[in-house]
């Protein structure tokens, strides 16, 4: 923004200071011509006015002193920032009554030579326009250059937030919708945003969301005003960018976010892609176990860098409600078939969580070499499952109990015969620390380390059963 000192001096003589000297950090909005006793119908407020003082020509005392004091407080309550008075054509010299009424007015007040034309004072405004104009452009290409090197950083969204609020001089936050984390940051950086703003912007965009709203909302917060716009990618699952400041972006500033908004937006795209490319992925090895294909599996999941474990439960969900639902751990791998969800657990992850209204089946822990032999068995139960239920099928085949007998042997140590023990006294802690002599949280210690070492769980009544007749 330009001020009047720096115009008064571009200026160079063509605009001299009159009252008050120096002059006060007043902001220009443009430069204006005009003899009308009220021009302020044709001005926005914010400008340099100049006259030759025609409203004051053939006045004299009271009659001059009482007209110069209702032109300035016209001025004042339009919003003019100064007075220019150009000196020949109407007065030699700055009229007393005019000087007072902008002293009392509190209006600034200069003088235009005579042998300068206001022409020069508004050429002197529009070049000062200019060089703001390209200081600005390289002070806006900068920043976005900022922008654009945050998106390339491992942390691209608390990057780009970052590098934003900087800019704009206020704070700054990021809201993805799910289970992404959210950013904000201050203009001071990420410990420079008001206490508990996220907690406060998460509750406005969820009210958002559920009432499909999907424009520009502003609102008061506890911190004060604050701006939600919704992210530009119609994809990215309501997202929205927040500033701590309400009203219309400056043009630059708008620039700013828009730059951050697409680069966000295509952040959360290419997120968004390869999560889908993940997931068919892992649609292909999950494919390839159901169909018996585990050798192939294997040697796909090592070229994919996505371990698969040897034993493995089995869960069949419906597929329809997938997109509210279920809640699957971070290591389960899942395939989409004819409406049904199958989904490879390792055995020491939790059972998957339903999705309102869902309802599925699981069995296992099985050799993933045999994970084919049980999915007739558990799609059936997940099909006649109640609503809203997760049922657990019995393995509906012969268990590699032998193989577990002789891993434990092959252990040493005192695993097998707790094992033994613990199956004997049917998965009674104390009945077992009393056989073998120990105390109880001993015997947790060793059925938890056996359980890792087969992939099992031991408290299955499949499992025990097997296994007990084995170690018979």
């Amino acid at each position: 923004m330009i001020t009047l000192a720096q115009l008064a001096d571009a200026a160079r003589g063509d605009l001299v200071p009159y009252w008050p000297v120096p002059l006060p950090r007043v902001e220009l909005t443009g430069v204006h011509v005009s003899e009308l006793e009220d021009p302020t119908v044709f001005l926005d407020g914010g400008e340099l006015l100049l006259t030759v003082g025609m409203q004051l020509a053939g006045r004299d005392g009271a009659e001059r002193a009482e007209a110069a004091t209702a032109y300035v407080r016209r001025l004042v309550e339009g919003r003019v920032a100064a007075l220019g008075l150009g000196l020949g054509s109407g007065h030699s010299m700055v009229p007393d009554e005019l000087r007072a009424a902008c002293v009392e007015a509190g209006l600034p007040l200069l003088t235009v030579p005579r042998e300068s034309p206001f022409l020069a004072v508004s050429r002197a405004y529009w070049e000062l326009v200019r060089r703001g104009g390209e200081a600005e452009l390289t002070a806006l290409l900068g920043l976005q250059v900022a922008l654009t090197r945050a998106a390339s950083k491992g942390d691209a969204e608390p990057a780009i937030v970052r590098e934003l609020a900087h800019a704009l001089g206020t704070w700054v936050a990021y809201l993805p919708e799910g289970e992404k984390a959210p950013s904000c940051a201050g203009p001071g950086g990420p410990d420079d945003a008001p206490a508990g703003l996220l907690a406060e912007l998460a509750r406005e965009a969820a009210a958002l969301r559920a009432a499909g709203r999907g424009a520009t909302a502003t609102l008061e917060l506890s911190s004060g005003p604050a701006a939600l716009y919704p992210l530009s990618d119609s994809r990215s699952g309501g997202a929205y960018l927040a500033l701590g400041r309400g009203g219309q972006l400056a043009p630059a500033e708008r620039h700013l976010f828009l730059t951050a908004s697409t680069l966000l937006a295509h952040r959360a795209a290419g997120l968004r892609r390869a999560e889908e490319e993940r997931t068919r992925s892992d649609g292909m090895l999950v494919a390839l176990v159901l169909g018996g294909h585990d050798d192939a599996a294997r040697l796909l999941a090592d070229q994919m860098g996505t371990p698969l474990p040897e034993s493995a439960y089995l869960a069949v969900l419906d597929a329809a409600p997938r997109r509210g639902g279920p809640s699957l751990p971070g290591e389960a791998l899942a395939f989409e078939l004819g409406g049904l969800l199958y989904v490879l657990l390792p055995t020491d992850t939790p059972r998957p969580r339903l999705a309102p209204g869902s309802r599925g089946a699981w069995g296992g822990p099985v050799p993933l070499r045999r994970v084919r032999e049980i999915v007739g068995q558990v799609a059936d139960a997940a099909g006649q499952a109640p609503a809203g239920t997760l049922v657990r099928v019995g393995h509906g085949l012969e268990l590699p109990a032998d193989e577990w007998a002789k891993a434990l042997a092959d252990a040493g140590g005192e695993l097998l015969p707790t094992v033994r023990a613990y199956l004997k006294n049917r998965g009674q802690w104390e009945g077992t620390a009393r056989d073998l002599g120990v105390h109880r949280n001993s015997v947790r210690n060793r059925i938890a380390r056996a359980g890792e070492l087969l992939g099992v769980d031991l408290d299955d009544p499949d499992v025990a059963a097997h296994l007990w007749l084995a170690l018979r």
